[in-house]
């Protein structure tokens, strides 16, 4: 019995313990705050370490640089685990044609299984080698301002650290011993998220150095961080993502590569099968040091995932854009203008300001014209702009800048000296955005802007990648730096407008760079489709491209005037005649928290549409912080039964931490439930659950934090249900 007794009592402390080491646990930062600050702790062995509670990098700086350790720390949501497998090189950079490893540190043993102790390290003497290290608060790359058209708040710069590590050439590099590389880190507070980028620069006098290919990342990662199925030796990226993802803040001229490790040997290194990730160019830079400043690659993102859970990892990706991209969070409820005219212009807009619409954009093919020096139309244009102003709605203009606009491009030609010159001398239809075409456009929609007042450009057919063989453009030298310096380019083109607080529409990927919204993964020609296989089809488009972005990121169509064809089937107007199918597009766009370009000259033609308009505007405006937040996918439309998406907002600062938007595309009445899972909104134990009818109640959570809504839905119908906490 005594015995019995010690154990009992021994059971006890031990779970005691548990529950407080559990309690001492960062939360599951996806739901609630992680307030460990981000700090750079140097060890007694010399190494140094970026931590911030969730995710631990630790560098060795002698007998050369390099990651040594790369921790997903234990939370209330998953347990400590080791990224690497393997040390490899930090970096390395390819310098007129010669490969240099950058820290020159490497592993002496089998590369299928870190042992950290004993470890046997190597040393490049070839490499570029460490010389110092420091550290300062991180910076924003892109300037923004908090509160810009209703954008939830976000920390601006990122809240973090920055670590800046220093290299210098090696004794044997005569050719390039002017030349300093330096690697940047950046670890973010309150998530396991980390970027990384390298610059260059050769010292002032030197000799001219080309910059022929950068890998920013070079990482021997554990299954199953590394990702799956890639077949040795050849590179593979075939198979399912690991749980370390990685992504670059650049659309074009970059890749994320899984690829085989170069130092396995199948004798001595039986099991080191994962692969390497690598972060480098796909095509270039190719750009020349000294002929530039400096060289600044672009940066990886980082983020280690706790599991395979779909919905789980697209939350916690789309914290990335969400913190690293925060203007991407503004969504203005916006009408595409066809009628450019002055009369048009301020009928539209006094129609918006009725209802409750918050920007009005000139439209392709309304006769706005952003190319212009015209000082008697740019007076025009900036009389209603001034009258748009004075009814609370901003104005923007569309312009199709750089696809197309070469030779014989539909777009209009800007001329054969700006044109893209393909490597067998012909002339491409695009235009080159590294030559004098970029200094020209840049000046024209600036000095339109200042002229104007316009606050908002839609500039369609951005740079999109293509390379350029000329060798007498402004800003590139041939073909190997053309996408490097096109992209940059760009670039700065939206960091620009991002300065001047202009929204921009972008069909691209540049969110990084001041983008803010792009396509939501549809076919331009469903617009031609009937209107009610439009509606359907666009909203599976929105449930499957918000897996990948955020509600905020993308646009989606509303042809209220015929688009690319389709005839009176396709076309909303006359509104008051399609008023069913009008409000069911104006639910599905503003209840997914998805902008639409509603493209005509009115936005309704009644009583009765603008009070369908103005109710769902309201809708939006009276839900907007949950609305625009990232959503749990529940059931994906496929038209034989409901489907439904739920927003979740576990920070909301109005309290409605879910809403769950339901609709029922079928002609028959649905009577069902609906599983709500509400961990993502915060909640544990009980919700305040309120239905279309503003009716409430209070439930239990079962087990897994969710509740079943039973549902009786007429045919065609929409609702939705607010969670709130109790």
């Amino acid at each position: 019995m005594p015995n019995a007794w010690a154990r009992y009592l021994a059971c006890c402390a031990v779970a005691a313990a548990s529950e407080v080491a559990a309690a001492a646990l960062p939360p599951d930062w996806l739901v609630a705050t992680v307030d460990a600050p981000v700090t750079l702790v140097e060890h007694a062995d010399g190494t140094i370490s970026l931590t911030n509670g969730l995710l631990t990098r630790t560098f060795a700086l002698a007998p050369g640089f390099g990651t040594v350790a790369y921790v997903a720390e234990a939370t209330a949501a998953r347990p400590r685990e080791h990224v690497l497998r393997s040390v490899v090189a930090e970096a390395t950079v390819v310098l007129d044609g010669v490969a240099y490893a950058v820290g020159g540190l490497s592993l002496e043993q089998n590369h299928s299984a870190y042992l950290r102790r004993p470890v046997k390290y190597a040393v490049d003497a070839d490499a570029f080698a460490y010389v110092s290290h420091s550290t300062s608060s991180p910076e924003a790359p892109v300037p923004w301002e908090h509160g810009r058209r209703h954008a939830p708040n976000a920390s601006w710069p990122p809240e973090g650290l920055r670590l800046d590590v220093a290299f210098r050439a090696p004794a044997g590099a005569t050719r390039h011993r002017n030349v300093t590389v330096w690697l940047h880190y950046e670890l973010y507070a309150g998530a396991p998220l980390l970027a990384k980028w390298a610059s260059l620069a050769v010292d002032a006098g030197a000799a001219d150095v080309v910059v022929d290919r950068v890998d920013v990342e070079l990482l021997a990662v554990n299954a199953p961080f590394a990702k799956e199925n890639v077949a040795r030796h050849h590179g593979s990226t075939a198979g399912p993502a690991g749980r370390l993802h990685a992504e670059t803040d650049q659309p074009h001229g970059t890749q994320i590569l899984w690829q085989d490790d170069a130092a396995f040997a199948e004798a001595a290194d039986a099991g080191a099968v994962e692969p390497v990730l690598n972060a480098t160019y796909a095509s270039g830079p190719g750009v020349r040091l000294g002929s530039v400043d400096a060289f600044a690659s672009f940066r990886v993102f980082e983020m280690t995932l706790d599991g395979f859970d779909v919905e789980r990892d697209q939350l916690a990706t789309h914290q990335i854009v969400r913190r690293l991209a925060p203007w991407t969070s503004e969504n203005p409820i916006f009408f595409h203008l066809t009628d450019a005219s002055s009369a048009g212009f301020r009928r539209a807009v006094d129609q918006m300001a009725d209802v409750g619409f918050e920007m009005v954009i000139y439209s392709f093919g309304s006769g706005f014209r952003l190319e212009t020096r015209n000082e008697t139309y740019l007076a025009s244009v900036a009389a209603d702009v001034a009258y748009a102003a004075a009814k609370g709605v901003e104005v923007g203009g569309y312009d199709l800048i750089c696809l197309d606009r070469g030779h014989g491009g539909y777009g209009g030609d800007v001329g054969d000296e700006w044109a893209r010159v393909n490597d067998d001398g012909s002339l491409g239809v695009d235009a080159c955005f590294a030559s004098g075409w970029a200094d020209e456009l840049r000046s024209l929609a600036l000095d339109f802007l200042d002229a104007t007042g316009l606050a908002m450009l839609e500039t369609d057919g951005p740079y999109g990648g293509g390379e350029c063989a000329a060798t007498n453009h402004s800003h590139h030298r041939g073909r190997e730096d053309s996408v490097y310096m096109q992209t940059k380019i760009q670039a700065e083109f939206y960091t620009e407008l991002r300065r001047r607080g202009v929204f921009v529409n972008q069909p691209d990927d540049y969110f990084y760079q001041g983008g803010q919204k792009t396509g939501m993964g549809y076919d331009e020609n469903q617009y031609s489709l009937p209107r009610w296989e439009d509606l359907s089809v666009s909203r599976q488009s929105m449930f499957d491209d918000t897996y990948a972005r955020t509600p905020t990121q993308g646009w989606m169509f509303v042809p209220l005037n015929e688009y690319h064809g389709g005839g009176e089937s396709a076309v909303f107007e006359p509104l008051a005649e399609n008023i069913d199918d009008y409000e069911w597009a104006l639910a599905q766009y503003l209840g997914y928290g998805v902008a639409a370009c509603y493209r005509g000259d009115r936005l309704f033609d009644s009583n009765e549409t603008k009070a369908v308009v103005a109710k769902w505007v309201a809708f939006y405006k009276a839900h907007r912080e949950i609305l625009v937040s990232d959503l749990v996918h529940l059931r994906r439309p496929d038209m034989q039964g409901i489907d439904a998406i739920l927003h979740v907002n576990p920070f909301a600062a109005s309290g409605e931490v879910a809403l769950a938007m339901i609709f029922n595309p079928t002609d028959a009445r649905q009577a069902t439930s609906l599983r709500l899972p509400l961990y993502y909104a915060g909640l544990t134990t009980s919700a305040t659950l309120a239905d279309s009818s503003g009716a409430a109640r209070t439930v239990a959570l079962d087990r897994s934090y969710a509740v079943d809504v039973a549902l009786d839905m007429a045919p065609r119908a929409v609702e939705w249900v607010v969670v709130t906490a109790p």
